[in-house]
């Protein structure tokens, strides 16, 4: 029977630990994909990181790292660094409505590179608020019309990622499993069914994955 291997957005505004959540990663098999192209908020030990400056160089990273058998996950950051090279890339090279051609046939390739991993990957992204199917929901923000709250489909979980603070001014940051108004999504048997927030680990969470998938 063939492996299961997850696919993880873990979606969320700046400054709520998407980055931070990978500081337990373990440093010698985690590929981390540098797509921000920006100091992380931890001590950086990762033995393989690499710091991308086109989306050509972010796809040959997933390929690189994909055939690299050291490496058991992979982290994206960010999705919408990677859509901002493509636009800007499709806007020097194509006119007009081949510009979204262009961007809309990238994004579906990088989905297609992702699904082919047989490894877990692990992948930051922004939202924006949509009106979807008659309600206001948080959906992984794009630019152009077709893209727009589809993303979210070719993932295996999405996870949201949040904070708040307690009295004491103190901050909790979390990942959420579901909730009103957000597209996230996971499979309850993972983490179990009343389980509706995460610590903000990503360590925890690909443990547990790799736990339910042996």
């Amino acid at each position: 029977m063939d492996k299961d291997y997850y696919k993880v957005l873990l979606v969320g505004t700046s400054g709520k630990g998407k980055t931070y959540s990978f500081r337990n990663m373990n440093p010698n098999t985690t590929g981390f994909i540098n797509v921000e192209n920006k100091p992380l908020p931890f001590k950086n030990t990762f033995k393989f990181h690499k710091r991308t400056n086109s989306y050509t160089e972010v796809l040959e990273g997933i390929v690189e790292y994909a055939k690299n058998p050291e490496i058991t996950a992979i982290v994206i950051d960010s999705f919408s660094a990677y859509m901002d090279m493509v636009l800007n890339a499709a806007r020097t090279t194509k006119k007009g409505f081949d510009i979204w051609n262009m961007y809309n046939e990238e994004i579906a390739k990088f989905a297609n590179y992702i699904k082919r991993c047989q490894k877990e990957v692990y992948i930051t992204a922004h939202y924006e608020i949509l009106n979807a199917e008659g309600a206001m929901e948080k959906r992984v923000k794009v630019k152009g019309k077709e893209m727009e709250g589809q993303v979210e489909k070719d993932y295996t979980m999405v996870l949201y990622a949040d904070s708040k603070f307690d009295d004491k001014h103190k901050a909790e940051y979390y990942f959420l499993l579901s909730g009103e108004g957000l597209s996230a999504k996971c499979p309850p048997a993972i983490f179990g069914e009343e389980v509706f927030k995460l610590p903000n680990d990503v360590k925890a969470i690909d443990d547990k994955i790799k736990e339910f998938t042996k």
